[in-house]
């Protein structure tokens, strides 16, 4: 038969093993995610904007996975940041909603595919006049 002090040491070491299994859970308090904007996730996966920017749902239907098309993808659409999804059923492409223009990754994000856009642009007139 277990002491008092012993039951007591046992509920407060549960409490402890289940209160720090919740905070592993909230890898990241302050910026959420690029696309559906949760603040909790098991895992953070790298999207269109870096490292970390989608939470795990997001993450997986961006990524590619085996011979599965990408799901969803972040297109410059008209100078805005667009969410693309994809229809599973007959593989085509819709715009979802605009990406959030305050994020500063989504910002980021925007001025690399400008500034890459113009580059692909340039390239392809210099080759043209030749």
């Amino acid at each position: 038969m277990l002491s008092v002090d012993e039951v007591v040491g046992l509920i407060i070491h549960k409490y402890y093993k289940e209160k720090k299994s919740k905070q592993n859970v909230m890898s990241r308090q302050k910026m959420p995610c690029t696309r559906c904007g949760v603040h909790i996730s098991p895992t953070w996966r790298p999207g269109p904007c870096g490292t970390s920017s989608l939470c795990n749902a997001c993450g997986l239907m961006y990524m590619v996975r085996n011979k599965r098309p990408r799901m969803v993808d972040l297109v410059l659409s008209g100078g805005e940041a667009v969410w693309m999804e994809r229809d599973a059923s007959n593989l085509q492409w819709y715009e979802s909603f605009r990406a959030d223009a305050k994020d500063p990754r989504v910002c980021t994000w925007l001025a690399q595919e400008t500034d890459r856009l113009e580059f692909v642009k340039r390239k392809k007139r210099k080759y043209v006049e030749m």
